[in-house]
């Protein structure tokens, strides 16, 4: 067991994260990240081909505003979003675009040089996201982790955190696991920023890299931090169902696609004639598995993704890193189309969050996938990397101003005997009653099966009782292989606690929420209910027991038309 200290500690080390150690180290303190896996090798941020969304009248469209994008996110949102944070990411956002760009970051822009490129996708008004073509979320890490580095920011990788620690009322540190050797860590900082993403690998097709497992969604509620909106969960329209090694990630962008059912037949016409492909994802994913439940389906179960109407040499120059995965897999996107189905993708619940992105936890701020509030029931595509680059600033210097003005604690080395032993128990189990890598895929399927774009109380009550069951048998878990080198297996098993307890809190919400909004849909209430149901689900840990409370929607700037309520 070995301790490191530090100011500022980010957990976590995507688009978020990155932004967050970039902008505290501006102020002098000392910065250090802890990444699950390899930096620009791990996270979600890498892997964004789309664009970040912001308004300003230097390349805005004629007719567009913040006020509009504003507007267009809250009603994507069905109206659950807080707005205060939505604001305050739509006033902000082009501040970070022209930041990143003036630190490196290429945007593409017109052929005299002087204006962004936009693009449009789903939910949105007007163009007005910028971006770089299919690899904006590696052009965001490329030129975040080259700022890191210059100025010094510590990495440390392939580290698991386990558990965060308080004194009841101030953040002191966490304590982590060495991937490689289990060897347990501590960290001492004066103020800590959950930058961890979301929990994509609960459900059995999804986009996100594999070690996005919900870490920093029961890190906070074990904390004493309470979650909000987990039944809210993003399917994108759009991902691959063969070859099997790909089935999930996501296979192609909206914009530059139609989608045609096994008729041939563009569907969206029946579903939002209006912006067809370019509804909200909710929508699409919906009338996806509409089609296929109608008889309308692929042989492989989904719904072809056509760009064969495009020109010749389109699809290469402009999304080059689809584009080449095509090729590998022996598609030629030019004369043939995709079999794909929605998949796994964003989650808009999470931490809950003040205007600084802090908790309630002084010295506990978070950023990025991991926070709930700004997305509401669904997320409008090119908000996130927004999110990420806005909320990872705000947090960034918060973060660092705290590191300031306090000092920094001691933790006792008994604080890391609970993991120790939790490791040690894995280790030496030899019951064999439940493998790690079997409990995960039985529970990655019962998501899928029961707790996907449509949901039922009958699904739901399947579920909870069968995620109770495997809670219960992860307690006994057992693995194959007891060296404390590489061992995959022991880093599942936690990870499974993470994963189930998560798992858990969106079954629960989605079944007390008897209606359908956003991402939410329940055949058995079709409809939303504004008059029930305009207020968030959280949970919050008490008693060692996860309660599930109710909290009101802040309503404040963008009112509901016909709707009676008081806040």
């Amino acid at each position: 067991m070995y301790r490191i200290r530090c100011d500022v500690l980010i957990i976590g080390g995507g688009g978020a994260g990155a932004m967050a150690a970039y902008e505290a180290s501006k102020y002098k303190v000392h910065v250090a990240i802890v990444s699950k896996g390899r930096l620009q090798r791990s996270g979600n941020t890498i892997m964004a081909p789309g664009a970040i969304a912001g308004v300003k009248e230097e390349w805005a469209e004629t007719g567009d505003s913040m006020e509009l994008h504003f507007k267009d996110t809250i009603k994507g949102g069905s109206y659950l979003n807080e707005q205060g944070l939505v604001q305050l990411v739509v006033e902000k956002s082009p501040e970070v675009i022209l930041e990143m760009e003036s630190i490196g970051a290429l945007w593409q822009r017109n052929e005299k040089g002087n204006k962004y490129l936009l693009r449009i996708d789903g939910g949105h008004s007007y163009p007005r996201c910028v971006y770089l073509e299919d690899r904006t979320g590696r052009e965001i890490m490329r030129t975040l982790v080259g700022e890191l580095r210059k100025r010094d920011v510590e990495l440390y990788e392939e580290i698991m955190i386990l558990r965060i620690i308080h004194d009841g009322h101030n953040v002191v540190g966490v304590i982590g696991v060495d991937i490689n050797t289990l060897e347990v860590i501590i960290f001492e900082s004066k103020a800590i920023i959950l930058a961890t993403g979301g929990a994509g690998n609960i459900y059995a097709n999804t986009s996100n890299i594999t070690d996005v497992t919900g870490d920093g969604y029961r890190l906070a509620l074990y904390a004493g931090v309470p979650l909000m909106d987990m039944e809210f969960v993003q399917f994108y329209p759009i991902g691959f169902l063969f070859p099997p090694s790909l089935r999930g990630v996501l296979g192609g962008l909206l914009y530059y696609s139609r989608l045609l059912n096994s008729k041939k037949e563009r569907f969206m016409e029946k579903y939002d004639p209006e912006r067809l492909e370019l509804s909200t994802r909710d929508l699409v994913s919906r009338a996806i598995f509409q089609e296929v439940k109608e008889g309308r389906g692929t042989p492989l179960g989904g719904v072809y993704c056509d760009m064969t109407f495009q020109p010749s040499g389109f699809i290469a120059k402009t999304t080059p890193a689809l584009y080449d995965t095509y090729c590998k897999i022996g598609i030629n996107p030019e004369k043939q189309m995709l079999e794909v189905a929605p998949t796994c993708h964003f989650f808009m619940g999470g931490v809950i969050i003040d205007s600084n992105w802090e908790t309630e936890i002084a010295g506990l701020l978070a950023a990025g996938e991991v926070c709930a509030g700004v997305h509401g029931a669904n997320r409008l595509s090119q908000n996130a990397l927004a999110e990420i680059l806005v909320s990872g600033k705000r947090a960034g210097r918060r973060g660092a101003e705290i590191a300031i003005e306090k000092e920094r604690q001691y933790i006792d080395p008994k604080e890391a005997l609970f993991e120790k032993e939790k490791i040690s128990q894995i280790l030496n189990n030899n019951n064999k009653r439940s493998n790690p890598i079997i409990l995960r895929k039985q529970l990655k399927n019962l998501m899928w099966e029961n707790v996907g774009v449509f949901r039922t109380r009958e699904s739901l009550v399947k579920a909870t009782d069968k995620i109770n069951q495997l809670q219960e048998e992860a307690k006994q878990v057992s693995i194959s292989y007891n060296k404390v080198f590489y061992n995959r297996e022991v880093i599942e098993a936690l990870e499974n606690e993470n994963m189930l307890e998560i798992a858990k809190c969106i079954t629960n919400a989605a079944l007390k929420r008897t209606e359908s909004r956003g991402a939410h849909y329940r055949y058995d209430y079709p409809d939303s209910d504004n008059s029930t149901w305009l207020k968030h689900i959280t949970f919050r840990k008490e008693d060692e027991q996860i309660k599930l409370r109710y909290r009101s929607v802040d309503l404040k700037i963008f009112k509901l038309e016909g709707v009676d309520y008081e806040r």
